[in-house]
């Protein structure tokens, strides 16, 4: 995978157009262009820092495709790179947003709380 692959991959993981994320980045969408179809043009390391701290996409990979793909965001080293995107995506929200998550994260756990508890009667037939 080349850095336009890499590049393009990161669009589509977060459905940005090319405008958004060159407005996001800073650079203009003719830059963004360029990135998308020549693998010559070389990404600078402060705007692989940029991308990663945007969306949590390693700096590294960014620029080499060399693993790790996602930042590292956990002591866990073992997470999923599912669960390393939604850690990314925590960090990026405010504290009523957290709040919101942490409510449902609440509700999905007195959901299978309510799945799991057998009625004393039934247990016993």
């Amino acid at each position: 995978m080349n850095q336009c692959d890499r590049i393009r991959l990161i669009l589509q993981e977060n459905k940005l157009k090319q405008k958004q994320f060159a407005y996001e980045i800073g650079v203009s969408e003719s830059y963004v262009s360029m990135l998308l179809k020549k693998p010559d043009i070389n990404l600078s390391q402060s705007l692989a820092t940029l991308i990663e701290e945007k969306y949590g996409y390693n700096a590294k990979w960014v620029l080499t495709g060399n693993p790790p793909k996602l930042k590292q965001f956990s002591k866990n080293k073992t997470l999923s790179e599912l669960h390393q995107k939604a850690l990314s995506q925590l960090e990026k929200m405010n504290d009523e947003q957290i709040k919101a998550v942490l409510a449902f994260i609440n509700s999905l756990d007195d959901i299978e709380k309510s799945f799991s508890a057998v009625p004393e009667n039934q247990s016993t037939q």
